[in-house]
């Protein structure tokens, strides 16, 4: 006989959040586990707190109209305040089972249950655990995957191997949710706004070949769709609910020019513009004018930072040569790029940011905003943090992250700067990118003195 599960998804707080953000990503993983359970019996309901805008505190009465048998959390490290909120009341109400999934699940299982009132972690792929967990839940130890509370003690069952086609995904139940929530994006690479355009944020893969040591990976292995899946997925999501425009979340969507010659018919044949992350060196002019021809309005490079010695010590796997040639290509080759750049992290001196600045110059850049270094749960930068001692309190640094995450707080000072100075610094090398490319070109300083903005 199949249960009634009610799977939550909790906002993502800040101090200062705005009311009603135009910009909300669908939950596909949360829609992905809906499907499965559905199609094994159970019966789904979906409340996401992102999508309603609704903190923590609004939240949780809006739980107890629910008749649920059993209630799932999806969640980021970023929200244990919030996953920790929600248990107390949910049990303090019903006190029905609560299963938690996602990153802060699969990165941090033990402690999150030691310091929430959840009763069960699910590790990485949910779609088949989820649906073997209820099957047996009278014996979690028959399940593989999980970190399970009983009988006061935790216990860890064996791995669960991951989920090896993504095609075998059927399509999520897109009717659980109100799909006019998730199509009003500001983040679009062609700059048109939520107003003018319908477009949504995709996955099409899980992790990442890579692994810079910043990075908390959505997977430990790497998987993607074919392009038929691809194809079917565009088509769906084009002819039931308009969407003229794909961010596409891969964490690396352009991997390789040999896997993009399948993909590009399928983008190109869809009609739909598109923007997605790259590689610098994976990129060539053969790459881009293909990526140019199949609808691309940007690509993202992870640029990081204009220091070899930085680039090393992140393990980007790249060299400033690299980022240089393919800065130059894809400005030649007509395909808008977003820069991404960090500040502060492991290594970072005066001479590095230096050098990132002059890297600007050299291309003729004018950089953009960049991020100060926050280590994530599931980095190997976190985990080296609580091995130097630099994290005493995992719970007090999680709920600083909730509340001020990229919001001017310094969380871990890696540089010999003092605290008071590492936003200053970077507002400062911000400002010279910035100036460096209006005093290169003459319109670009009759325009700056008139408007203050490029």
């Amino acid at each position: 006989m199949g249960q009634n599960v009610l799977l939550i998804q909790p906002m993502h707080e800040k101090k200062e959040h705005k009311k009603e953000r135009t910009s909300i990503n669908f939950p596909w993983g949360l829609a992905y586990v809906a499907d499965a359970l559905q199609r094994a019996g159970h019966r789904v309901q979906i409340l996401d707190g992102q999508a309603l805008q609704l903190e923590k505190q609004e939240l949780a009465p809006l739980i107890e109209r629910y008749d649920a048998d059993i209630i799932g959390i999806t969640a980021f490290s970023t929200q244990f305040n919030a996953v920790r909120f929600l248990s107390e009341k949910i049990k303090a109400a019903r006190n029905v089972p609560i299963i938690i999934g996602g990153p802060m699940a699969t990165y941090q299982a033990q402690f999150t249950l030691e310091k929430t009132l959840a009763d069960v972690c699910v590790i990485g792929d949910g779609e088949i655990t989820a649906v073997d967990l209820l099957a047996h839940w009278n014996d979690k130890s028959r399940v593989e995957g999980i970190v399970y509370k009983e009988n006061g003690a935790i216990h860890h069952t064996p791995k669960r191997m991951v989920l090896p086609v993504m095609d075998d995904l059927p399509m999520p139940d897109f009717s659980l949710f109100d799909m006019d929530r998730y199509l009003r994006q500001t983040n679009t690479y062609s700059g048109r706004k939520s107003q003018e355009i319908r477009a949504m944020a995709v996955p099409t893969s899980r992790g990442c070949p890579y692994s810079c040591h910043f990075c908390s990976l959505s997977s430990k292995s790497y998987r993607r769709m074919s392009p038929p899946k691809v194809r079917d997925l565009l088509a769906e999501l084009k002819n039931n609910f308009g969407v003229q425009e794909i961010i596409f979340q891969d964490e690396l969507f352009l991997t390789s020019k040999k896997s993009f010659k399948m993909l590009a018919p399928v983008l190109k044949d869809s009609g739909i513009s598109w923007g997605a992350q790259g590689r610098v060196n994976t990129i060539d002019e053969e790459f881009l004018a293909m990526i140019r021809d199949a609808g691309c309005q940007g690509i993202g490079y992870g640029v990081e930072s204009g220091s070899q010695k930085i680039l090393t010590n992140m393990n980007k796997k790249i060299t400033v040569e690299q980022i240089e040639r393919t800065l130059r290509i894809t400005q030649t080759s007509g395909v808008p790029m977003k820069i991404q750049l960090m500040f502060a992290y492991p290594g970072e001196d005066e001479q590095t940011v230096a050098e990132t600045i002059d890297l600007m110059r050299r291309v003729d850049l004018p950089g953009r905003r960049m991020t100060v270094t926050i280590p994530i749960p599931g980095a190997p930068l976190y985990d080296d943090c609580l091995a130097q001692g630099l994290i005493p309190d995992e719970a007090e640094f999680l709920v600083g992250l909730e509340k001020s995450f990229g919001m001017g707080k310094v969380h871990i000072n890696f540089t010999q700067w003092p605290d008071d100075e590492i936003y200053p610094r970077k507002a400062a090398a911000e400002e010279a990118m910035r100036m460096n490319y209006v005093n290169n070109n003459w319109r670009r300083k009759v325009k700056y003195f008139f408007t203050r903005r490029l």
